[in-house]
């Protein structure tokens, strides 16, 4: 009679627990690399990891990408070596954190963490964690192309420009402190300089300007340019509301009403009663308003003046005429 062969497993669970053994030795390793750091600045890196109580740490290497520039050995002397990737300050360099000082741009990229336990297990971990050395501009981000009036209805187109960085900054537009949505930006791509390799970043601006863009009569442009938390500055701009100016509404012969207000004047403030004028074909007319009723006034005038001098001249002639006849 066949009997099925029973596979005898303590051998190999045995050996899934001695490997579960060993990997609960060296755990939870982590690295902290700063996201981003100003050029000429020092960087902390640190590498934390937890050993069991009857291991003991063999190593810990730094590589900046597959380069090793930093290593830490306990059981040799002297523990620390350090390799001409990157400029370490050792006097601040120990086996949890590695100190690397007077920061280029050129050591930007990936940073790992490499920690080893001692035997028996020699178990190894690696992590990684991204670092961008940041070179801003001496300057604040400029604005141009915009007027210094603007009317509802116009539209405004202006650009917002930051020189010189490294990498290129991250521009935005607010109007009164709001932020503008995307869909009125203007996207050009950064301009790179092939001498030093800083680059210049454009973001124009394409909106229709309305009345209620306009507080007191004024409207707050900025616009900000920020990389990481390392740089963060903004350039203002402030445009004031072109009014209408209502004009006086004088007649005058010969000239239609359409070609008077033809063109339309425009002022920051509301019109004076004392300031309104009237222009017609280039000429200035006198400041005080005449009216078709004032007018008329003049002409009725005139002509009692005239009745009045018939009358006299009637009543003179009359009496000429009378005087000769008596004399004769």
């Amino acid at each position: 009679m066949w009997l099925p062969v029973v596979m005898d497993l303590r051998l190999p669970i045995l050996c899934l627990l001695i490997v579960a053994e060993v990997s609960v030795g060296l755990r939870n390793v982590r690295v902290t690399v700063p996201t981003a750091v100003r050029k000429g600045d020092s960087a902390h890196l640190f590498c934390d990891y937890e050993l069991e109580d009857k291991e003991r740490l063999y190593s810990i290497k730094w590589y900046k990408g597959k380069r090793e520039f930093y290593r830490y050995t306990p059981q040799e002397k002297p523990s620390m070596k350090v390799f001409s990737a990157v400029d370490v300050e050792r006097s601040l360099s120990n086996e949890s954190n590695v100190v690397i000082k007077a920061l280029e741009t050129n050591v930007s990229g990936k940073y790992s963490c490499e920690v080893s336990a001692d035997a028996p297990s020699f178990h190894t971990m690696i992590v990684s964690g991204d670092m961008e050395v940041i070179e801003p501009p001496p300057e604040k981000p400029s604005i141009t192309g915009l007027q210094s009036r603007y009317r509802p209805g116009d539209i405004l187109r202006g650009n917002c420009t930051s020189i010189n960085f490294n990498p290129p900054a991250n521009l935005t537009w607010t109007i009164n402190d709001v932020p503008i949505i995307p869909q009125y930006y203007k996207q050009y791509r950064p301009i790179k300089d092939t001498h030093t390799g800083l680059e210049t970043s454009i973001l124009g601006i394409n909106i229709l300007v309305a009345h209620a863009h306009f507080i007191k009569g004024k409207l707050k442009l900025k616009c900000q340019a920020t990389i990481h938390r390392i740089y963060d500055e903004s350039s203002e701009w402030y445009v004031e509301e072109d009014r209408p100016r209502i004009l006086a509404t004088g007649s005058s012969s010969g000239h239609n009403l359409n070609q008077i207000y033809q063109h339309t004047v425009y002022d920051g403030d509301q019109p004076d009663q004392s300031d309104m004028y009237l222009t017609v074909n280039g000429y200035k007319a006198d400041k005080s308003p005449t009216s078709s009723s004032s007018a008329t006034k003049q002409v009725g005038a005139y002509v009692k003046v005239g009745w009045i001098a018939f009358y006299v001249c009637t009543i003179c002639t009359v009496l000429l005429y009378s005087l000769r006849v008596g004399i004769s």
